[in-house]
Formats: structure tokens, sequence, C-alpha cells
């Protein structure tokens, strides 16, 4: 058949597929049937950039509000942390730091004070946000790691080695977070859960592994003892001026980030 003799609004690129296709829709509506799935308006949950992948529970809502907490909990202490080194001690229970250990350790050994207490306290504070990642591996697996780390192909590639490992050696990768490595501790928490560790399980391997290293931070600052005492005398004098310091830069990179956006959005 030639193209003059084809129906009109054909051509002999048209395929009966295709055609079929362009008329189900209409065909659809014009019986009644109801529109098809994700149409309408989202809800508000439904969005790649959080961990669900459903409507959330209460479980969810609460996990996922405890993270963003702890999100800004670590924005506050940021600042904090100079003022508070000044005073090793509260610095050691409150944020649980190496550096706070050991300067409490140093100060325990020039002041005195009940060591044992302040041993199971620091041990406590470092370890006492830890659950709450693994919580959020057990609700929502492997799509937390890359609600944290971020879609590009470099942060799914650190995802998944992080999920390989820690199916593979979970005892051992909690265990490692305590090292002084650079390693993301709220992954190897979350991958753990996503693994299927035991909150028991994963508790008792956390808090002994605290209490074991905390202990050898508190044993080297009581080693060090008076000289380190001076030093963070010496620093105490200037914690404000570096609280101010990080403040300001904090200000700037917000400001720089804002102004860049505002820039790409023109």
């Amino acid at each position: 058949m030639s193209d003059e003799q084809r129906p009109h609004g054909t051509t002999s690129g048209d395929q009966p597929e295709t055609l079929v296709e362009q008329a189900a829709p209409d065909e659809a509506l014009e019986d009644g049937d109801t529109v098809a799935e994700g149409s309408g308006p989202k809800e508000w949950w439904d969005d790649p950039r959080l961990p669900w992948r459903h409507k959330p529970s209460r479980s969810d809502i609460a996990c996922y509000t405890g993270i963003a907490i702890l999100g800004v909990w670590a924005l506050v202490m940021l600042p904090l942390r100079p003022l508070l080194l000044a005073n090793p001690p509260l610095s050691a229970v409150i944020n649980g730091g190496r550096t706070s250990v050991v300067a409490t350790g140093a100060w325990l050994e020039v002041n005195g004070g009940p060591l044992v207490v302040y041993w199971a306290a620091v041990s406590l504070s470092i370890a006492k946000f830890d659950w709450v990642y693994w919580w959020a591996g057990k609700l929502w697996g492997p799509v937390i790691l890359e609600t944290f780390t971020g879609s590009s192909k470099m942060s799914k590639k650190r995802a998944e080695i992080v999920l390989r490992f820690t199916h593979r050696y979970e005892t051992l990768a909690v265990i490692a977070t305590y090292l002084p490595l650079p390693l993301p501790m709220a992954l190897i928490y979350a991958a753990v859960g996503a693994s299927g560790m035991r909150l028991r399980k994963f508790l008792v391997i956390d808090v002994l592994t605290a209490a074991v290293t905390q202990a050898g931070w508190l044993w080297l600052g009581w080693q060090i003892g008076a000289p380190a005492v001076r030093i963070v005398k010496i620093y105490a004098d200037y914690s404000l001026y570096l609280t101010f310091a990080i403040l300001a830069a904090m200000l700037a990179t917000w400001w720089w980030r804002r102004s860049r956006k505002a820039a790409k959005a023109a």
C-alpha cells in the first residue's frame, strides 16, 4: 500500500503496536477506569532522599528523628569542644573523645578522683548514641547507607565496601571503629544492623570495646600526668578564641554555599 492509500494521520514508520499503546490510555479513560498509579500528587514520605520505601511507621519516624537530633547535636558540639576541653573531666563525660579522655587521665593523676567512676562514665559516653545507627540499619537495610553517603558513584562504592566488610566480619567491624583510624562509624553500625546482628550482641561488643579502649586512653593520660595538665591549662587560655574561630568558619562556609546555590539558580 502506498503512502497516499494509508489512513489519514499515519506514516510508513508507524507500527500497530505503537498505535495501540497510544490509544490505550484514551480508551481506559473513556471506560471510566482508574487513573494510572502515581499520576496523582505524591505523599510527603514518597521521596527518594528518605530512607524508607513505604509509608513510615512510628519506628521509622522515631529513628529518623533520632538521627536528625544527633546531627544537630554534632553541629552544636563542634564549636563547644574547645571550651569543654578546658575542663577535661566534663568534656570526657559529655562526648567521650580520645583527647579529652587522655587529658582526664592526666588530670586525675594530678588532682585525684574516683578513677573507676570516670572510666565507666567515659566508656558509656562514647557509645551512648551508637545503637541509633544500628537501629537505622535494622529498619531500612542497605538503603540507609546511601542516605548517609549520598548518591554519587564514589559514595555508592564506599557504601558497598562497608556493607561487604561488615557482612563478613561484623564483630571485627564494630571493634575497629574504636581504633585511631578514620573509619565511618555511623556507616559501620548501620551496616551491621542491616546485616542482621542482634541488638544485644551489638551492645555487648560495643560497650566492652569502649571500656577497653577508654581504659587505655585514661592510662596514657595518667602516665603523662602533670605535663599534660599544664598543656591543657595553656590551651584553656585560648579556647574561647578558638571557639569563635570555629563559629566564624561555620558561618563563612554556610554563607559561601548559600551564595553559590543562589548563583546557580540565577
